[in-house]
């Protein structure tokens, strides 16, 4: 009986498509004081398409950055103010989906103006 567990768990396994093993997740929180910045680095290894959501609070604004060797030139990539993001109870929801870079070592940074200090939450998948 273990014996069909086993070669049912590894037939599984290789059932998986490629991109399924290779997906990646990376979720950051932080409070960001006014008029201040916070940022993650991460290094993918292979071409990356990312997805990302971010939540800010709606009194204020908040800018999301990517910046990285491969990464687009410009300025930001969401801006709650011009960005079509959800607002629900205070927060803003901001998603978005961004096509494929080249691997590499990319920072997202989020700068927020407000006048109070904001809990920002930030996901980016790929």
């Amino acid at each position: 009986m273990s014996r069909i567990v086993l070669l049912a768990a590894v037939a599984g396994a290789f059932a998986l498509p490629a991109t399924a093993l290779a997906a990646g997740k990376v979720f950051f929180e932080d409070t960001i004081p006014a008029g201040k910045s916070s940022s993650v680095t991460f290094t993918t290894h292979k071409a990356a398409a990312f997805r990302v959501v971010l939540r800010t609070p709606t009194q204020g604004r908040a800018k999301l950055f990517l910046t990285g060797k491969n990464a687009p030139k410009g300025g930001p990539l969401i801006d709650t103010k011009t960005f079509a993001c959800e607002g629900a109870a205070g927060s803003f929801y901001c998603r978005a989906s961004y096509e494929p870079l080249p691997k590499g070592t990319y920072t997202w940074r989020v700068s927020w103006a407000g006048m109070k200090p904001a809990h920002v939450e930030l996901t980016v998948r790929w």
